[in-house]
């Protein structure tokens, strides 16, 4: 999906991912991460924020919660998004502050206390069970914990697994039924997808779930509150004037930060540059002609691999993988005659990413720009460093 606007954009990222493999620094089915990108990327991202009055909290699933890339984007976006209660720990000691949690994984009613003395700018909920064990919490912790309302998604635009949150018709009676809890106080709402590419313009465009946000923030604001709209998916410097110009108030990037928006398949001319590509190598030939897997999430559309063979380079298309697929190889074609490949041969790849899914490894390398690519730290999937080195 990313490999051509990478070849075309960051060029030396790919040419950094085969050498390093190729001398034995990085091994197959790891995710090779151009700090010095994300770092631009990020400071791309916090400067038309501050242009546009929106907040941001960044994203850290993406790139496997890799302490290095959130150090790097913490220094221009202090606050993330934390996806689950694992990612709030990581993110702190990488030193982030927490913005918000829960809006994609409620917080496990037992872990609330933990989180909450991490002192999270808000807590999004899904239904009156959660407030209500986030005001109880809140209050054995000594805080009132801010809150957004999880608006439900449109039915018909919900991914698998995301779905819950409050319509809004029900609105109302929650902020009656919050005004009894001493512990929480609701100032916004938010949803998911608000923003997602419209293929047929090539551009980002608002969804049926954000007419659902932007309804629950008018009741707030019937209600006396001034709200709070964080309005997630495909949050980009593309897409952050959008957000203001809907009454935003928060986006939350994270493809951004790799330069691996859908967006950015079309369009040359985004700040975000391409910052991630996958390294595995040739596994089989023959009948059964693959690389080695691990990181390659389901929903990542991966298309096409390029091979470093002994004589040159030589492009494949990567076939599709069914459901029941258990991520051992990834089976491709070539595309066209080349040089002979062999078995080890290095290969690369750029596809959507959720590192945080697979059992991958991260290597995090400074200086790709400049051509003297040195690899900063090697990660598992979860950003638990493998190396022996500190941080």
């Amino acid at each position: 999906m990313f490999l051509p606007v990478t070849e075309r954009r960051n060029p030396a990222l790919v040419d950094a991912a085969l050498d390093l493999h190729a001398a034995g620094e990085i091994e197959a089915d790891t995710y090779v991460v151009d700090l010095d990108t994300v770092d631009a990327n990020a400071r791309a991202l916090a400067e038309t924020a501050a242009a546009s009055d929106v907040g941001l909290w960044f994203v850290a699933k993406q790139y496997g919660r890799n302490p290095l890339v959130t150090a790097a984007v913490a220094a221009h976006v202090p606050a993330a998004a934390a996806i689950d209660v694992r990612e709030v720990d990581g993110l702190v000691t990488a030193g982030a502050r927490v913005g918000n949690v829960g809006h994609i994984t409620q917080v496990p009613v037992r872990r609330l206390p933990g989180v909450l003395r991490h002192e999270p700018d808000f807590v999004t909920v899904f239904d009156r069970g959660n407030l209500e064990a986030v005001a109880a919490a809140s209050e054995d912790v000594g805080r009132v914990q801010r809150v957004l309302l999880k608006i439900a998604s449109d039915p018909a635009g919900v991914y698998p697994g995301q779905e819950g949150g409050f319509e809004v018709a029900d609105v109302r009676g929650v902020l009656e039924h919050a005004d009894a809890l001493p512990g929480v106080d609701v100032v916004g709402v938010t949803g998911f997808p608000c923003l997602l590419l419209d293929p047929t313009i090539g551009r980002p465009v608002g969804t049926a779930t954000l007419d659902r946000v932007l309804a629950a923030a008018e009741v707030l604001r019937d209600a006396g509150i001034t709200p709070e709209i964080s309005l997630p998916s495909h949050s980009s410097v593309s897409t952050i004037p959008v957000v203001a110009g809907l009454g935003g108030t928060w986006a939350e990037p994270g493809h951004a930060l790799t330069g691996t928006t859908p967006e950015h398949v079309l369009r040359d001319d985004l700040r975000e540059v391409p910052a991630l590509v996958y390294v595995s190598e040739v596994a089989q030939l023959g009948g059964s002609t693959s690389v080695f897997g691990g990181g390659f999430y389901p929903r990542g559309r991966a298309e096409s691999v390029l091979v470093a063979c002994a004589d040159g380079r030589r492009r494949g298309r990567l076939l599709d993988a069914p459901a029941e697929n258990i991520d051992y190889y990834r089976r491709f074609t070539w595309t066209g005659d080349g040089p002979a490949a062999r078995v080890g041969d290095p290969a690369v790849m750029a596809f959507r990413t959720q590192v945080f899914v697979t059992r991958s490894r991260v290597a995090v390398v400074s200086g790709v720009s400049s051509g003297r690519p040195v690899v900063r730290g090697l990660f598992d999937s979860q950003g638990r460093r493998l190396d022996g080195e500190p941080g």
